[in-house]
């Protein structure tokens, strides 16, 4: 009876005494797998670690491994069918930019990864240290150019940065060498100040039709000439011009005739701030031929002054003589 009883007690104490062979076994697996991970990980990280297999629960450990290759764990994504390939919206945190509405927050994009073949490898070497300054060609800005300029010529900053400026003429040209053919820009601008001034001026480039007109629009500048105007609005008299195979003939007009001219003409009439005019052009109609033949005409032409003292005559208004009070 004594034996009988004994026996039951035994088990129990075999069951829930912690020296039994199963918890020895599972502690010197853990402490194996400790050894083994502190090989490639820090104290820090092993922590981590540990705690994060501590919450995995064993009956999702056990389903994992009896499912074998089919096996998908329950953790992120949300589908189970899901390759990565695009964001959960149920794991990933949405990006919010300002001023855009809540419903229309984009997630962030999964970042490239490189091929081992594209390295994305970046030569950098170090600048050329040199006592002495480099000669490097840049191209300047206005401002700087208008300086050097009122300083060339002597006048005011602001009134040459406030000149009217108008391209004329813009081609693309090629320069025959032994080479070959070298294509370059060509350009043809007119510069005035709409009350009596006026420069055309001409500018070429290999590196593009923008420096070729900068180019040709400060040296137009540089060309800039007074003009004798008939009350700033006409010329003095009635000329004919001959400029290489362009003949023109221009003629003043009263007041309120407005400009009746070759468009070439028109736009140089505008920058100098001619408002009455007729002219007409024979022959050639070469538009770089007739602007530099009739911005040469307007520069040779005389004022009335010149006109009187040269014939001995006296100039007299009739409109100040006959109306002044």
């Amino acid at each position: 009876m004594f034996k009988n009883t004994l026996g039951p007690v035994s088990i129990i104490r075999r069951c829930l005494s912690t020296s039994s062979p199963v918890l020895e076994q599972t502690s010197s697996k853990a402490n194996k797998h400790a050894k083994l991970l502190s090989k490639y990980y820090t104290p820090d990280l092993l922590k981590s670690i540990q705690i994060t297999e501590s919450l995995v629960q064993p009956e999702e450990l056990i389903s994992l491994k009896l499912a074998g290759g089919r096996a998908r764990s329950k953790v992120a994504p949300s589908n189970e069918r899901s390759d990565y390939s695009m964001s959960d919206p149920a794991w990933d945190e949405p990006i919010l930019y300002p001023n855009q509405a809540g419903s229309r927050t984009p997630y962030p994009p999964i970042p490239n990864v490189n091929s081992p073949d594209d390295t994305g490898l970046i030569l950098k070497f170090d600048k050329a240290v040199s006592d002495e300054p480099r000669n490097q060609s840049k191209i300047k800005r206005t401002s700087e150019i208008a300086k050097e300029l009122s300083k060339l010529l002597n006048m005011d900053e602001a009134y040459l940065r406030s000149l009217a400026v108008r391209p004329l003429v813009m081609r693309r040209v090629s320069h025959k060498t032994n080479k070959g053919s070298i294509p370059g820009f060509f350009a043809l601008t007119v510069v005035g100040d709409r009350n009596g001034s006026l420069g055309l001026g001409i500018g070429k480039s290999l590196d593009g039709m923008r420096v070729a007109v900068s180019k040709a629009h400060w040296n137009a500048i540089k060309n800039l000439q007074p003009l004798n105007l008939y009350e700033n609005r006409t010329i003095v008299g009635d000329f004919e011009s001959k400029f290489h195979g362009v003949k023109m003939r221009v003629r003043s007009a009263p007041e309120g005739s407005g400009l009746r001219v070759n468009h070439i003409i028109y736009e140089i009439c505008q920058a100098a701030g001619i408002k009455d005019l007729g002219a007409k052009v024979y022959k050639s109609r070469n538009p770089m031929l007739i602007a530099q033949g009739f911005v040469k005409a307007l520069g040779q032409q005389q004022s009335i002054e010149e006109l009187a003292a040269s014939r001995g005559k006296k100039i007299v208004d009739m409109r100040t003589v006959y109306y002044s009070q």
